[in-house]
């Protein structure tokens, strides 16, 4: 990419941000769904070995920092609104279809399970902290005969993703309200799955996967949800200091282990030392 070409990225970028910034709301309708989209579009059309440059050019007042928030807020929106409408459906599973970012999930949870099988974890039960309002991670595990425990601090996404899957028929979910530094799962389990946006930094990622890999079996892992490249003006990069006490063994990259699709977040699969 030319010099040129950084600068109509971050101008498309910026520009989207404020008009996101500028909207009365960001739940889900024509011109918000249509400027997310826009921003990941901008964000995926960036090669990693490029996106230095266009991060390096973003105006100070428009930080990754406020990217990601802005973007957090918007899925957390996003979810509770379709949560709330399949849990209320009269016919819920069609509700669930037309769930716009289905796909995205299913990709995503199927990377993340062949980095997890290349390891020779074979999961049974996954612990997920940072479930948040409509866990489709969850859905994606439990449709693979896989036993989930979902956990999150707030109550209310709780309560709808509790709700919604009742209505779908969910099979082997259980929730718990409940900071994830304190997630009590039923079973030991084979993975903890962090989701991106748990831990306010790495310091705050690194005592929840301290307490979360208690629950793990003998040879479990953990898997954490980061993001690399231009990627992490929407999720957070998980650091080394988030991962003390753990030893890396892979990490699943989108554009390496699922190119051509809208896979955002990277993985990245540690062991307690004490496992080695």
């Amino acid at each position: 990419m030319n010099p040129g070409t950084f600068e109509a990225i971050d101008e498309r970028l910026v520009s989207t941000l404020d008009d996101l910034l500028d909207q009365p709301s960001l739940e889900p309708g024509i011109v918000v769904d249509a400027l997310f989209n826009r921003l990941v579009t901008a964000v995926l059309s960036v090669p990693e070995p490029e996106a230095e440059a266009v991060l390096a050019a973003l105006p100070p007042s428009r930080s990754p920092a406020l990217f990601r928030s802005v973007a957090s807020a918007g899925e957390h929106a996003l979810e509770r609104v379709w949560a709330d409408r399949i849990a209320l459906s009269p016919d819920p599973a069609s509700a669930f279809a037309r769930f716009p970012y289905r796909e995205n999930y299913r990709l995503l949870v199927k990377m993340e399970l062949e980095a997890v099988r290349r390891q020779g974890t074979v999961p049974r039960h996954v612990l997920l902290l940072g479930s948040g309002p409509l866990p489709l991670t969850a859905l994606c595990l439990a449709d693979q005969g896989i036993a989930v425990h979902c956990v999150d601090h707030d109550a209310e996404a709780i309560r709808l993703s509790s709700a919604a899957f009742g209505r779908l028929g969910a099979v082997g979910v259980t929730f718990e309200h409940a900071e994830a530094s304190a997630a009590t799962p039923p079973h030991p389990v084979d993975v903890v799955l962090l989701a991106g946006l748990v831990g306010s930094d790495d310091a705050a990622k690194a005592e929840v996967l301290g307490e979360a890999a208690t629950s793990l079996v003998p040879g479990g892992l953990v898997l954490a949800r980061s993001a690399r490249g231009l990627r992490t003006l929407l999720y957070p990069q998980v650091g080394p200091h988030a991962l003390a006490g753990l030893n890396v063994v892979a990490e699943a990259n989108p554009e390496v282990d699922a190119p051509g699709t809208d896979v955002i977040n990277s993985a990245i699969l540690a062991r307690p030392s004490s496992s080695n």
